[in-house]
C-alpha cells in the first residue's frame, strides 16, 4: 500500500489518504475564473476531460478550491441616543449575482443604496467552489464554479439570500484536481 497521496480530512477528523492505488489524477491545475458569465448566464471554468465517451459520475472525482477572494462591503455606522451600531452592507460597486441551484443560471442582484435602512446587511462572505453538476449524470467536462458568496439579509424581499460575485470582484484563480476512481463504486 502507498504511504503517500492526497489526505483529506473533515470537520470530524476522520481522514482518507488517496493513493495511486485508488485513484488516477487526470487533470490538476491552477486556472483563471472566466471574466464573466457564458453565453447561457451559467460561470464556471469548464475542463475538458480525456477521450470522446462521457464519463459516468460514479467515476469521477474533482477537489476544488478557490483562491484570490474579493470582497468589497460598506460599513454602516448608525447612532441612537447616543450609542453607535455598526454593520457590514452590500456595496453597490460590484456586481453581484443570485444562482438558480437547478440549472446553475445567475441572474443579476441589484443591492439596497441610498437611506441607510435600505442597506442589505452581509452576514458572512467565504469564497466557494464545487463541481457543479447540474443534475447530469455522464460527463466529458467538468465544470468548477467559484465565487465570491455572501449571506445577506434582502431587504427588499424580506428575505435571506445568497448572492455571488466572480472573477477579479470574486474568486481569481482555483486550484483542481479531477480524478478518475479505480475501485468499484456503489
Amino acid at each position: 500500500m502507498s504511504t503517500y497521496g492526497i489526505k483529506i480530512v473533515d470537520v470530524g477528523g476522520d481522514a482518507l489518504l488517496l493513493t495511486p492505488d485508488m485513484i488516477t489524477i487526470i487533470s490538476a491545475g491552477r486556472s483563471a475564473m472566466p471574466a464573466g458569465l457564458n453565453g447561457d448566464n451559467t460561470y464556471g471554468l469548464n475542463i475538458d476531460l480525456p477521450g470522446t465517451a462521457a464519463i459516468a459520475e460514479t467515476s469521477l472525482g474533482v477537489i476544488a478550491l478557490s483562491f484570490i477572494m474579493n470582497i468589497n462591503l460598506l460599513l454602516n455606522v448608525t447612532t441612537s441616543i447616543g450609542v453607535y451600531s455598526t454593520s457590514w452592507c452590500m456595496n453597490s460597486s460590484y456586481t453581484f449575482y443570485t444562482r438558480n441551484e437547478a440549472t446553475g443560471v445567475l441572474s443579476t442582484w441589484t443591492p439596497g443604496t441610498g437611506d441607510a435602512t435600505n442597506y442589505d446587511a452581509c452576514l458572512a462572505a467565504y469564497p466557494i467552489a464545487f463541481w457543479d453538476k447540474r443534475g447530469a449524470i455522464t460527463f466529458t467536462s467538468i465544470n468548477i464554479f467559484a465565487a465570491t458568496c455572501y449571506e445577506v439579509y434582502d431587504q427588499s424581499a424580506s428575505a435571506y439570500i445568497k448572492v455571488y460575485s466572480i472573477a477579479s470582484q470574486g474568486v481569481e484563480n482555483v486550484d483542481y484536481a479531477i480524478y478518475l476512481k479505480k475501485y468499484p463504486t456503489v
